[in-house]
Formats: structure tokens, sequence, C-alpha cells
């Protein structure tokens, strides 16, 4: 069994803002390091980020070469899930699963996915680095796979991570998917679920505006319910349609509606393996650390993202237990200690800002028990390209290893969830980073 070492490190006080904060300082913070960042007319290059051929390429050669360790299976499709819904194309991208271990209920299981935005790159790329260390061989990884089973979903948004625009590469945040509610046995007129994207458009470069690139969609981390079996079709369609048609129902307080294969297809892989961690990674804008503290942070935590729900459809009611929640708690808390290195950048965390969103994955799954850790870096394809990429990954892949092992050898569950509470709250975001003004 490994044994691990927990110091104590006090992580810096989030300082609550004031009314006399200077102006300066609410106008705009700078960061240290102050970038790199995308300037506007940048040309941003994504070239070291895979598509869709090259990390079907890349997972199949880590199968051949992982001994055994790991097995590689496609979930199912952009346009097609498991349980044969399908959306109005015929062939879809296929969404992959990496599994070391099996859904052994005497093991502890661990479920990652990543890319479930198309323009958040890091988190898939980060992915392919954990399953290369868990393919190789070494006492490490044996002592994990005795004990843990891990199974990895590196990209699950496939067609908004591969979207053209004026023949360029230009991923999306969003999936390609038309609402059409007559296909669904709903009135063609029902309004689409709150998180639509009607004109297929995505933010600009450095959030400067807005790209149409003309392919509708939807935000797929808005479409989770915390009823994990809730199917439109098998629903009562007026009283769905009722509901959609309601502005004060349709909207992200309830959970989504699984009207895409792909958040169908990532439940399913949910609803097999039954984790008691999920991870999901993201990305997200820039902050520094707080008024005092001008680091640039480079990673974002949560254990919670989901308040006591109960489905407006069948009432039934779902809560995160106290036991998941501390484990979630300890889960992040052993992140952001691995991150620690002196007073350096690589260790200015933060907690995600509170918010109650069960129709996200990790909010639908918190609420089936599992242990969430949220991990949001910074910079997406049009604020950041592969700038820093290097570092980000790092700041994914060594708090997943250390929680693997952590979940290895039980020393997880010697973690204070005081040093979750203590990570600093979200504050200074920086809308404008670059110093060009």
């Amino acid at each position: 069994m490994m044994k691990m070492k927990f110091s104590k490190i006090v992580l810096p006080a989030t300082l609550a803002l004031t009314l006399g904060v200077t102006a300066a300082a609410s106008a705009a913070p700078q960061s240290n390091p102050n970038g790199p960042y995308i300037e506007d007319n940048q040309n941003i290059s994504l070239s070291s980020y895979m598509s869709n051929a090259d990390l079907a390429k890349k997972l199949q050669n880590l199968e051949a070469s992982s001994n055994g360790k790991m097995k590689l299976e496609i979930a199912g499709y952009s346009n097609q899930s498991p349980d044969g819904y399908k959306t109005e194309s015929e062939k879809g991208e296929p969404i992959y699963v990496a599994k070391f271990g099996d859904n052994d209920p005497n093991k502890k299981r661990i479920l990652i996915t990543a890319q479930i935005h198309g323009n958040e790159q890091i988190g898939a790329e980060a992915a392919i680095d954990v399953i290369q260390k868990l393919s190789s061989n070494g006492k490490e990884v044996e002592e994990i796979l005795e004990e843990v089973s891990i199974w990895i979903m590196p990209r699950i948004n496939p067609e908004g991570a591969d979207n053209l625009y004026e023949g360029k590469w230009y991923p999306t945040r969003y999936t390609h998917q038309t609402w059409l509610p007559e296909n669904i046995g709903l009135p063609a007129d029902t309004l689409a679920p709150w998180y639509y994207n009607s004109d297929g458009s995505e933010r600009a470069q450095n959030n400067d505006g807005r790209v149409v690139y003309g392919i509708p969609g939807y935000d797929q981390n808005r479409d989770y319910n915390p009823n994990l079996d809730f199917r439109v079709e098998n629903q009562d369609l007026s009283e769905v349609t009722s509901f959609l048609n309601d502005r004060t129902t349709n909207n992200s307080n309830f959970g989504g509606f699984y009207v895409t294969a792909e958040a169908r297809t990532v439940t399913s892989v949910f609803k097999d393996f039954q984790p008691d961690v999920y991870v999901d990674v993201h990305h997200r804008g820039f902050n520094t650390v707080s008024d005092e503290d001008n680091r640039s942070v480079p990673v974002q935590f949560a254990a919670a993202v989901a308040d006591p729900y109960t489905d407006p459809f069948t009432g039934e009611q779902y809560e995160v237990d106290e036991d998941v929640l501390t484990l979630a708690k300890q889960v992040n808390a052993l992140s952001a200690l691995t991150l620690q290195k002196g007073n350096s950048h690589f260790g200015a965390v933060q907690k995600y800002p509170d918010v109650n969103l069960p129709g996200t994955a990790l909010g639908a799954f918190a609420l089936n028990d599992a242990s969430i850790m949220l991990i949001e870096i910074k910079g997406q394809s049009q604020t950041l390209g592969q700038k820093q990429a290097g570092m980000l990954k790092e700041t994914v892949t060594q708090p997943l290893m250390a929680v693997f092992k952590g979940l290895a050898d039980g020393s997880i569950h010697d973690v204070d969830t005081a040093v979750y509470d203590e990570i600093p709250e979200s504050s200074n975001r920086i809308s404008d980073p670059t110093t060009r003004d």
C-alpha cells in the first residue's frame, strides 16, 4: 500500500472587496505573470492540439502499447447514443472511453471526462497524458490499478472540437444539432431548451464580439438531468411542451432534457460504471488570486455545483449525501495541495464560484452519489490558443495522479476538508488581461 504525507499549507486568503478599492484595482487587475495572452488580430495557432483523427490514432496506439492495462471502447456517437436515440445526421463522430479496470464494486472507481465544450482543448490533451502514464509500466501504476478502476473519456464533444469556419479550424463550445421538436413528438413551434444555440455562434478572438459559423447546437453541459433515466420521448409530451414554452421553467434552475446523443452517451457510461468520484475538466476566464496577491490563477476547483433538487415531472427528490460531499472536498483539497510549490504561479488556485446547476454533468452525477471535482483551467481557444498548454496540462495531470494514489491507499480520507474550505474564493476576474491599453 502506498503511503502519502500531507503537509500543512496555508493557502492565500481571499480579501473581501470593499467600496474603498482603488479605481485601478477595480477596473482591470493585472496578473503575474502578465500573459501570455491573445492580442487583437494575432494569429492563433492550434497546431499542437489533436484533431478527432489524431485523437483516435493516439488512443489506439496507447491501447496497443499498454500490455493489456487499457481497453478502448466506443461508448457512443455524437449523433447516436447507446439507447438508440438519433439526431438528424446519419453518421457521427465516435465518443471514446479508455478503461483501466472494470466496474468491480470492490474497487474504487473514478470517471474522468474532458472537452465537453469543443473550445476547451487542453483538458483532452491532459487526459491523453494521464492515459499515457497509466498505460506505462512501473510499480506506482501497478499499485494504483490494483485498487482503483479508472475510466477516461477524453473528448465528449467531438463535433465542436473539430468545427471549421471559413475553411479554418475554429473549435466551438457547442455540439452540432438542430432543434427539431417534431422528431421527438413535440409540436413544431415548441421552444428549444434554453441552452440551444440557434444561429451557430461563438465568442470571437479575445472575446471581442461573436463569430457566426452557422451550425446550430447545444451547450452539452446543460443537457444532463438528475433523473438519469429522463427521456423526452417517454414523457407526457403535452407536459414537456408546456414546460419548454414557459421561461419560468425552461432555465438553468432545472435539469436538462437529454436531447443530445453526447449527454446520453456519457450518462450511459456513468450508470454502467457507478463511479465513486467523477471529474470533469473545463476551461474558463482569467483571475488573480486577490487584491493583494496578483498571481494569475491557472486553475479553479469545485466540490459542489448543485443544491437539493426536486424533479418537476416526477416529484422525486435528490440531494448530495454528506459522505459524498466529504470525499469530494477531500479530493479537491488534495488537488489544491498537490499544486502548492512555494509562491509560484503554479499554486495560485481558487474555488469556482458558488453555483446551482443541476443540468450539468457534475451536478446531475453529484446528485446521484458521485463525489465530484470540477477542474477549470484558464483560457480557451479564442483567448489563449495553445499558449501555456504545457503548464496548464500539469495543473490537471498532477492532481489526478495524486487523487489516484490517495484512493488506492486510502490516504485520501486523511485529508482535512478545511483545506478545501480555505481555498480562496473566485475573485478579481480580468476582462482584458493584456497591457496594450
